[in-house]
């Protein structure tokens, strides 16, 4: 299983790509536009934190094996339902993209633990990843 310091380069990398591509394709329709640097540094901070949100809300405590709701398709569910729900469509757009951060952090976590998982029966690729 990812600890912490490889969940947080996985977030870190995921989401700089996903702001990456989502500023070059905002450039790209306007084309004045520059790249967003504090917003980058923002998003990428606080969505790589909120990846470490399954961890801190459900610990393992040397359990590999301790996955519940907070690592589940369930939660997934909810927190892309809190950050992307009708009720946040009347809200300004820089805090949009920072809670969509949060929702790739978390869901990064979710994806690096079901594919590099070394608990049994959890991991979809071999354990020495």
């Amino acid at each position: 299983m990812p600890n912490f310091k490889k969940h947080l380069a996985i977030n870190s990398v995921t989401l700089a790509v996903v702001e990456v591509v989502l500023q070059f394709r905002e450039m790209e329709r306007d084309p004045v536009r520059q790249f967003d640097w504090g917003r980058a540094i923002v998003n990428v901070g606080v969505g790589s934190m909120a990846g470490a949100l399954p961890d801190w809300l459900e610990p393992s405590l040397g359990n590999p094996n301790h996955r519940g709701f907070c690592h589940s398709l369930g939660a997934a569910i909810v927190v892309w339902w809190l950050v992307s729900g009708r009720h946040t469509h009347d809200l300004p757009e820089d805090l949009k993209r920072v809670l969509f951060a949060c929702g790739i952090g978390y869901s990064a976590h979710l994806g690096a633990d079901l594919f590099l998982s070394h608990a049994r029966g959890m991991g979809l690729v071999h354990p020495r990843f």
